[in-house]
């Protein structure tokens, strides 16, 4: 998946964990007592281990609330300070010490063996999962309660909903032209049909030219990146890609490709396109706005 494309994985230290481990009995002795009956106080320290999580939860305005972040979420503005805990496989040892009431993970975004771990732990661990913008807007409802923040997750839904349906109405009132998303440019990989990047796609009003039978992120050669002939290359932009992208594209082997040879190329920021988020509605916006010569 594209926010985990180049995981980083800490190495952890030994110990510490296994010792927290055999406190678990009695944790489970007090989730078991009758003083657990009464509705729970609102967390107050959070951990993110994915960047779409840390979107949610600063969405919500949560931020304060927040007090460590993946270390992919550092280009949000509101991650500035907060402690990094690691990639794709996070410091689990670093998330425990910082004694969160509430962990927010992604299902695709964050190593599932470690988060849990830290739900043996006795941790509460929320799993977001959206692989749709309607999977996104479930994710921010389910966070948001998880949060105690109920009614401030409505009003982010609606909010986000409206934009997605403006969005989707200008897609429709131009003519349907055939696009390719180009995760990664050498080799070539594509955003799928099934994927939340091809969700966007579509309901910006295009037709994506990867095949379902392709899967949700090929790898693909030129000569079938010729064959699918799209009118239009979307890729991410961001500093870890740039170069990447630039000297692919000066390879004599994408003239194959005529949207590109053609200079019809667009742009998005990573940090909109690559995360099941809310930011994931801008990039549709975005798109949506598109007009393919």
């Amino acid at each position: 998946m594209p926010q985990a494309r180049n995981p980083k994985r800490p190495r952890g230290s030994r110990g510490t964990l296994s010792g927290r481990l055999g406190l678990l009995p009695l944790g489970l002795a007090l989730l078991a007592s009758p003083a657990q009956t009464r509705t729970p106080a609102p967390p107050r320290r959070v951990v993110a281990l994915a960047p779409s999580a840390a979107e949610i939860l600063f969405a919500l305005g949560a931020a304060p609330r927040v007090v460590g972040v993946s270390d992919f979420a550092a280009d949000l503005p509101e991650a500035a300070g907060k402690a990094r805990v690691g990639g794709f496989a996070p410091d689990l040892e670093r998330v425990v010490s910082l004694a969160p009431d509430l962990v927010v993970v992604s299902k695709d975004g964050t190593d599932r063996a470690a988060f849990e771990k830290l739900e043996a732990l006795g941790l509460a661990v929320v799993v977001t999962s959206g692989t749709t913008l309607a999977g996104v807007l479930e994710d921010v409802t389910r966070v948001g309660h998880a949060l105690g923040e109920d009614e401030r997750s409505r009003a982010l839904v609606a909010a986000l909903a409206k934009r997605i349906a403006a969005a989707e109405a200008l897609g429709r009132a131009r003519p349907r032209a055939r696009a390719l998303v180009l995760i990664w440019p050498d080799p070539p990989v594509a955003a799928g049909a099934g994927t939340f990047v091809g969700d966007v796609v579509r309901r910006a009003g295009f037709v994506n030219v990867v095949p379902e039978s392709a899967g949700d992120w090929p790898r693909v050669s030129f000569e079938t990146l010729a064959a699918w002939n799209p009118d239009l290359v979307i890729r991410p932009e961001a500093p870890e890609s740039a170069e990447a992208f630039q000297r692919a594209f000066s390879d004599a082997r994408w003239r194959l490709v005529k949207a590109v040879s053609a200079g019809r190329v667009v742009a998005l920021p990573g940090g909109l396109l690559e995360r099941p988020g809310p930011r994931l509605v801008e990039a549709l916006e975005r798109l949506a706005a598109v007009n393919v010569p």
